[in-house]
Order: C-alpha cells, then structure tokens, then sequence
C-alpha cells in the first residue's frame, strides 16, 4: 500500500471521526520540530495530544487504516530525532498520560509520562525505589523504557528496563492489551523506541530502601588503584558513579597548532544506603586506597536520588539547556575499555569532553531491545558535554565518528538515546541488533505491519 501522509484532508476527517482537534499551527509545530540534541529538525504535519487512553486508541486505529505515519514523544529529550516525524507525519505527545497508582509491596503501576521523580514521591514512603533509577530523573517512565534506562545501581541491577512486571500498550490496529514478563509484545516496546506499539503505562518492580545515603567522594591519582577499587565497591556499594575529569594543565604544541591538554584525575562516588547507624570508610577493606577523600556526605534517599537535579537547573540558568547537544553514549566491553582508556584521554578535545563518565553495568536479562555487548559486565562511556556554540559542533561530531571507530569495531553497542549520526545505512541496524536483527524484523510484522510508528532516525520502512 503506498505510504500516505497527514495533509489538510486526513487531518480535518480524523478531527471529525474522533471529535478531538489536532495541533497544526505553525507555532505549535516548530515547538515539536527539535529534540535536545538541538541537531536534527522535522517538523510535524499535525501533534496531538489525546486525553485519554480511547483518544489515543481512536488516533492509532485512524492512522493504521489509512496508512498514516506517527510517531511518540514523551519529553523529547533523546538527541537524533528519535522523537522526531518522518516527512508528512503526525507526532503523538503523551504529555497527559502522567498519573502514578498505588504502590504495591513489590511493584508500581505508572502512566507512560510520568517521570521518574513523581514514582519515586510515591514509593518512598513506603521505603521502597526502582532497582534502577536514571541520574535525570524528569525522564518519562516510557520514554526511558524504550531505550533502557542506566543509573547508577546498573553496576549490580542492569537497566531499568530489565525490571518491568507489565505493560499496557495501545497497538497499531488501536487495541488495548496489557501484558506480562512472559509476552513478546513486552520485550518489542522495552528498548523499542516506540516502534511497536505506544506504551500507556508500566508497572515497574520496586525493592525495599533505607532512608538515608552516605556518599564518599574519592579521588585517585593511580589510575590501576582506581580500578582495583571500584572492583572491590562493586561487590559493596548501593550506588556507584565513576568519572574522569580533565586538570587543564596549558597548550601544548600539536600538527594542529598548540592545543589545550590535561592530566587526568580518576573519581569515584560511592553509596551506601541505611536507617540508623551509617557506614565507616575504614570499615570497607584496608585494600580501598584513594589518593583522597575529597568529601563525605549524608543525606535522605529522595535528596541523593535528585541530586543531579542541581546540575539540569544550572544548564537551564546559564543558557546551555538550548545549546546543541551531541552527546557521545556507548556500551562497550570491561576488557575493551581498559585496553583503550589512556589513549581515549589523551585523544579527546577538551571542549567537548568537560568529563568522561564510566557506568559500569552488569548484564540481567530480559531487556527487549536494549542491545549491548555479549559479555557480563561491560561499560557505558558517555560524554555528557552540557551544551556547545554551532561552530564547535562539527569537530564534535568527528570525535562522535573516531570513537563509534574506536568501539563499534571491538563490539560496542551505541545507547539509542544519543547522537548516532546522520544518513545512517541500512546495514547500521543489522549490526546493532546482531542476532535480534530478525527478531525486531519479525516483532515488526507481527505488532505494526503498515510500519505507522516510526521516526526520523529510522525512517519510514517497516525494516527500519
């Protein structure tokens, strides 16, 4: 069936069949042609925003029946227009599906935009959290399910979307179903992007918490101590997050003229969750040796859990929430980043890698799409730049390609929520779901035939 598109016709006979108006004015629709990343622009032919679970059923079921391309957005927070149209497309903001329900002892029921922040206001109460939790925790619950969702306990727990009981999820002929850990349609939409069906809600398993955190900031100048350490966390830690940071140290002489160069100090927070009586640092080994123990601090599990919140308000203040945002994220193997560290340091531009963070993650399964390296532990190296001016951009995203040469060659996996590049070819894909290649081909045919969910980083095919 020839692909069709959302022009004045189908938007005024859509409008009239579910009673409900659709955005088309020209200031709605460059507000809904950019995600973060401020990089890839398209705008919409219509938005809308459904009201109620029926609203979105009716809009889904219309498009599939005339072969009408839409596409999700939650916040639009990725950075390669994952929340972005295809040409002539509609985009559906789940802006109102935002309620979180009841607690239960072992789990939450939550609407796809809710964000992780309201779940955790309803659980805590309860001593309970996520065994996963994103360090931006404005994301929405969907919108972070559909690509994986890291924190800083994926060193022991894995990716959020390795902790979901059920979802419900409006599919593409405008069903309603709602299913458990054992379906196929829950592993399409986890790591999904979307492209199987529109999550509305997901019930999330939670584990019991302390109520409070002891946090010690550790400083190494001993990159192997460094290393030895963090190994021996691993087994003790609740949280961990693990950073190098760059000492400017002046401008050296290069091919490229004198250039800003570093020496590199490697971090390490680690967290302890409990009620009464905190933990000592003496008491955790006599091996754990930093150069320094720059802070120690204590606070409530809400505090430590939004603590990053700080950093998100700063970007807005100062302007750099608007700047573009090629942000580099790559799951890449234990082994592979070891072996390859000290020449990523002293490789990467200042300006562009302010810090290097290394997530360490273990592997759980099941993980729907989440794609990344076949190995039991492995890292997400992200370089997370707060924002840069146009003219720094293009350099930026030279490093991007050098270092996708770096790791996608040695079996690296890019996290689908950054910045992957522009006209990527078809076999990018083949390679990233390796083995579930068919699978997500297979998934495709079955839950969305007519290829309706798409965006603009695949493109409009039902391979995509």
């Amino acid at each position: 069936m020839p692909q069709a598109q959302w022009g004045p016709h189908h938007i005024s006979r859509c409008e009239q069949q579910i009673g409900q108006k659709l955005l088309n004015d020209e200031p709605s629709l460059v507000s809904y042609s950019s995600d973060f990343g401020r990089l890839t622009h398209l705008k919409p032919a219509a938005v809308f925003s459904p009201p109620t679970t029926q609203a979105l059923q009716q809009i889904v079921a219309y498009a599939n029946a005339n072969n009408l391309p839409v596409t999700l957005r939650a916040n639009g927070l990725s950075q390669c227009g994952q929340t972005l149209p295809v040409a002539g497309g509609l985009t559906i903001h789940m802006d109102r599906f935002c309620a979180v329900h009841e607690p239960e002892d072992t789990f939450i029921w939550v609407d796809a935009n809710a964000t992780w922040a309201t779940l955790l206001a309803a659980a805590l109460p309860m001593s309970r959290v996520p065994y996963v939790i994103p360090y931006n925790t404005n994301l929405s619950i969907a919108g972070l399910l559909s690509v994986g969702g890291v924190g800083a306990a994926s060193f022991k727990h894995g990716v959020a979307a390795s902790h979901v009981d059920a979802v419900e999820v409006v599919t593409a002929n405008g069903e309603i179903q709602r299913v458990g850990a054992d379906s196929p349609l829950l592993h399409a939409c986890l790591g999904g992007l979307g492209h199987f069906g529109v999550i509305t809600k997901a019930a999330i398993q939670l584990r019991p918490c302390g109520r409070h955190v002891r946090t010690f900031f550790l400083a190494y100048l001993d990159k192997e101590q460094w290393l030895k350490d963090l190994t021996i966390f691993k087994r003790r830690a609740d949280f961990i997050e693990t950073v190098c940071s760059p000492a400017l140290q002046g401008t050296k002489s290069t091919p490229k003229g004198r250039q800003p160069f570093a020496e590199w100090l490697f971090t390490l927070q680690v967290s302890f969750e409990y009620d009464d009586k905190p933990p000592e640092l003496a008491g955790l080994g006599d091996e754990i040796r930093p150069w320094k123990v720059s802070h120690c601090q204590d606070e409530t599990m809400e505090a430590y859990l939004l603590r990053h919140n700080s950093r998100f308000n700063a970007m807005k203040l100062t302007g750099q929430w608007d700047l573009q945002h090629p942000w580099y994220e790559c799951l890449v193997a234990h082994d592979v980043v070891l072996a390859e560290l000290d020449d990523l340091l002293n490789s990467l531009p200042l300006y562009y890698a302010t810090v290097i963070h290394l997530v360490p993650i273990a592997r759980r399964e099941p993980a729907g799409f989440f794609m990344a390296p076949d190995e039991p532990e492995f890292f997400s190296v992200m370089i997370l730049n707060p924002g840069l001016p146009p003219a720094l951009v293009p350099s930026c995203l030279e490093v991007i390609k050098a270092l996708d040469d770096r790791f996608l060659t040695q079996g690296g996996k890019r996290y689908l929520a950054g910045f992957l590049g522009w006209d990527l070819p078809p076999s990018y894909w083949e390679t990233h779901f390796g083995s579930k290649y068919k699978t997500w081909l297979d998934s495709k045919k079955r839950y969305d035939p007519k290829g309706i969910f798409c965006s603009l980083l695949y493109g409009r095919n039902s391979s995509c």
